[in-house]
């Protein structure tokens, strides 16, 4: 179960960090390792892609996002569960995840509104079997909230969250975003942010609802599938970035990567180093799950495409992971959502059939010095090559890069 391909016409995200950094030497070079922004260059009127260009579309990921929560049935799907249940599943975890994955440079308030909204038609007038075009989304959160609009004062709110009610015939969450005046007017604003839940969000694990909620919430702050969307089978649905972000795969509730919450602005320069030209760098990664610290080194291959390296550790949201180590995976910013715009390189192949069922099949991606582990990458038609000396104080990672 995964939550759906965000089929409306987007384009690039763009978002710039913050953060504190501690020098660390070029050792060839004997240069201090600076703090740096790459940026890369997107396909221009892609739906989503990971470069880093202005655009209007994206809802910027910081402060506190105001949303309320909708629930709508039908004349032939009358609903019969408890709003706060549903909320609960839905709300609450997806505020703590955020909260941890930001380090809390966002937060996520949402408002439930706890009653059913009947919509006027059957479910079949609302195109749900086939999943929602741009219009059709539109269209039926437009109802939604004209329905509960003389409950709620929407000009508070940026995000919309509309609730169906079981059997509705939609089973993947889609987002909604909206570019300025494609969107819903309601309270003199214009809500341009969402997202319509369906069946998808009453199944999987105890958490998984808010698994969803946060993935299309990823999509309304500009993030693309990380999934194989066209070839949703499950042993090559994951075979791009596996569970290691929930842009990929909701069951393991993965962080962001490093490369997203650089766009997102939760990361600063800082916090980042880059190797541009020939060298070599050592240097620590401390855990991305963790507050402060170095958290990547990019290495940028052309305008639009860079490799990333970071750090894993099995905490907090990121418990769920079946390995830790270091993380190699490459960016390409012209490669639309859904296509593999982030392939992570792995260090091998697991072949625990339970680990893959959790994690996917790049489980046992990561590079480390332990028994039986790969502590080397290395990409001889790029002429980069990364070693893990060993873990650090505090749980991160000494490494290696080098750039001939």
């Amino acid at each position: 179960m995964l939550a759906p391909p965000s089929r409306r016409s987007m384009p690039r995200a763009v978002f710039r960090g913050s953060g504190q950094r501690k020098l660390m030497l070029d050792t060839r070079s004997n240069k201090p390792a600076a703090p740096c922004s790459p940026s890369l260059v997107g396909t221009p009127g892609a739906e989503m892609n990971e470069g880093t260009l202005e655009s209007r579309l994206p809802l910027r990921a910081s402060g506190t996002l105001r949303a309320v929560m909708l629930f709508v049935d039908f004349p032939d799907r009358p609903a019969v569960e408890s709003t706060t249940r549903l909320s609960r599943r839905l709300a609450r975890p997806a505020g703590g995840w955020l909260a941890e994955v930001s380090y809390h440079r966002a937060a996520l308030e949402i408002t439930p509104m706890h009653r059913w909204y009947r919509l006027s038609r059957e479910t079949r007038a609302y195109g749900l079997a086939d999943g929602l075009s741009f219009e059709e989304q539109r269209a039926l959160i437009a109802e939604a909230v004209a329905s509960a609009d003389h409950d709620v004062d929407f000009s508070h709110y940026e995000i919309v969250y509309v609730v169906l009610s079981r059997g509705s015939s939609l089973e993947r969450s889609p987002a909604f975003h909206a570019f300025p005046g494609d969107g819903i007017r309601v309270d003199g604003t214009e809500l341009r942010y969402g997202a319509t839940f369906g069946d998808d969000v009453r199944g999987g694990s105890r958490d998984f609802a808010a698994h969803v909620l946060v993935h299309e919430t990823g999509h309304i702050f500009g993030l693309p599938d990380l999934y194989d969307v066209p070839h949703p089978a499950y042993w090559s649905l994951l075979r791009f970035a596996g569970g290691w972000d929930t842009m990929s795969w909701n069951e393991t509730a993965a962080h962001f990567l490093a490369w997203n919450k650089w766009k997102l602005g939760w990361l600063e320069p800082s916090q980042l180093t880059c190797l541009q030209a020939g060298g070599r760098l050592t240097t620590t990664l401390s855990p991305l799950e963790r507050a402060g610290g170095l958290k990547a080194v990019v290495l940028q291959t052309g305008p639009a495409t860079a490799y990333v390296i970071e750090a894993r550790r099995r905490l907090g949201q990121d418990a769920r992971l079946c390995d830790e180590g270091v993380l190699v995976y490459s960016v390409d910013a012209t490669v639309r959502s859904g296509d593999g715009p982030i392939r992570v390189r792995a260090a091998q192949r697991g072949r625990n059939a339970e680990l893959i069922n959790r994690c996917g099949p790049l489980y046992e991606a990561t590079f480390d010095r332990g028994p039986g582990e790969v502590a080397r990458f290395r990409d001889s038609a790029a002429g980069i090559s990364m070693e893990v000396l060993g873990r650090a104080t505090g749980g991160g990672y000494r490494v290696r890069v080098e750039r001939r």
